[in-house]
């Protein structure tokens, strides 16, 4: 049924960050209608038609698997599951022909997959005019991250005589039941107090489903090396995320400054890849944990402080195992039902889980060249956005060029302070001001 080198079993048990952001999409259904879905844009230098993209995915019998999981979460303390459904219709790819390059349709990037009944991959074909293309990959959060969504893409878009990558990452040496119970009481402890203060934020009380939208700001690659070398004259070496954390943050700040709201502290959980270091890991499965960094009302207009506060703290966490504790808690957890796990996730800060959402997906569209015998001319990520706070930032580096999209929701922000927004952080990145 499978590639003979590669079986994939009939069900796949969800791994503790599974669970997580199975959790994270019931909260979001409930306060905003929209999913934990994720979406990768993928710009062709050349038109590909419906019947090729078809016949590619036709020698691709993990697509056709992939697309027939479905999710069972099974009883109270038992272990959600994904099932594979040999009966189930595999997703319509839908043609959509475009004027502006520049706009997706909104309803390609508010996907409501339903993952009980529906599959958790999807594609859709944009054809700009006669010279090229564009394909939207969409996909649930419960079954990859953003890095194993891009490894995925690559292995449909790649030949077909190479071999496939690893599917499912191995579950290491486990801890005994009493000591990991210890550690993740106290790491929802350790949670509880670094969210204990006033959170800064931009999100509004009981809106009624708000309307997502997202705008992209892109870096040519010489902008892009004269932002790194900006990175490293704030002192934060190669740690380049740790100022682009600052400057998200200083232009947020600067949006609650205008506002008369710059009264508090600014809660920012950042997701950490946990596959090896030049290593493309497992495709399946969430493979993230987290470091939860708390960044003081006094420097959030100073970015060099704020560049060196995050690194400290990134150091003091990593020291302290934090991640890896994070990683234990949520496997412990993952027994938990739905209602209960909820719960415990929106105690610490009465519901507003973050100040806003950030993540950086690191270097892994750098050598993003070709897909499907085509050039590649960009790759966007467009990521899920979790209301409150209803505010994402994601950075993504492809083919030397660093790009970022803000997704927030239109009742939170206006047009022209989302345009601020990008800008103020595009001029502290390039050194124009903070």
């Amino acid at each position: 049924m499978f590639e003979s080198a590669s079986p994939l079993p009939d069900s796949i048990t969800l791994n503790g960050a599974d669970y997580f952001c199975l959790q994270l999409d019931r909260l979001m259904w409930q306060a905003s209608g929209k999913r934990n879905v994720c979406t990768l844009a993928v710009t062709l230098a050349e038109r590909l038609t419906l019947a090729d993209l078809q016949q590619h995915l036709s020698q691709r019998p993990a697509y056709q698997w992939l697309c027939r999981l479905r999710l069972r979460a099974g009883l109270p303390f038992s272990l959600a599951k994904w099932v594979y459904v040999a009966k189930a219709e595999l997703p319509t790819i839908s043609e959509h022909h475009l004027a502006d390059s520049d706009t997706l349709p909104d309803g390609l990037l508010s996907a409501a997959l339903d993952i009980n009944s529906q599959a958790p991959f999807k594609i859709d074909l944009l054809q700009l005019g006669e010279a090229e293309s564009v394909l939207v990959f969409t996909w649930h959060h419960v079954l990859m991250d953003a890095h194993g969504g891009e490894l995925f893409i690559r292995y449909l878009g790649m030949p077909a005589a190479l071999k496939p990558p690893s599917w499912l990452a191995l579950d290491g040496p486990k801890l005994p039941l009493k000591i990991r119970g210890k550690i993740a009481s106290d790491m929802k402890q350790f949670l509880y107090d670094t969210s204990c203060l006033p959170i800064l934020s931009l999100y509004k009380e009981n809106l009624s489903k708000p309307q997502v939208c997202y705008r992209v700001l892109s870096f040519t690659p010489e902008q892009t090396q004269a932002i790194n070398e900006q990175a490293r004259q704030r002192d934060a070496g190669f740690l380049a995320s740790a100022f682009y954390l600052a400057a998200t943050t200083y232009a947020v700040a600067q949006i609650q400054k205008q506002r008369g709201l710059l009264d508090g502290d600014v809660l920012a959980p950042v997701p950490l890849d946990r596959r090896k270091r030049g290593a493309p890991g497992a495709i399946l499965g969430n493979q993230v944990s987290f470091l939860f960094y708390r960044l003081p009302n006094a420097i959030l207009e100073d970015v060099p402080t704020m560049t060196a506060e995050l690194i400290t703290q990134m150091k003091a966490l990593m020291r302290s195992e934090s991640p890896g504790h994070y990683t234990i808690m949520m496997d412990f957890l993952r027994r938990l039902p739905g209602f209960l796990y909820r719960r415990l996730l929106k105690a610490p800060t009465k519901g507003l889980m973050a100040s806003f959402f950030y993540s950086d997906t690191g270097d892994s569209l750098q050598d993003f060249t070709a897909l499907f015998g085509q050039s590649v001319k960009s790759a966007i990520h467009y990521p899920p956005n979790m209301y409150p706070p209803g505010m994402t930032f994601i950075f993504s580096r492809c083919q030397g060029a660093l790009q970022i999209t803000l997704a927030y929701m239109q009742a939170d922000i206006s047009e022209l302070e989302a345009e601020q927004l990008l800008a103020t952080v595009s001029g502290v990145l390039l050194g124009n001001q903070g």
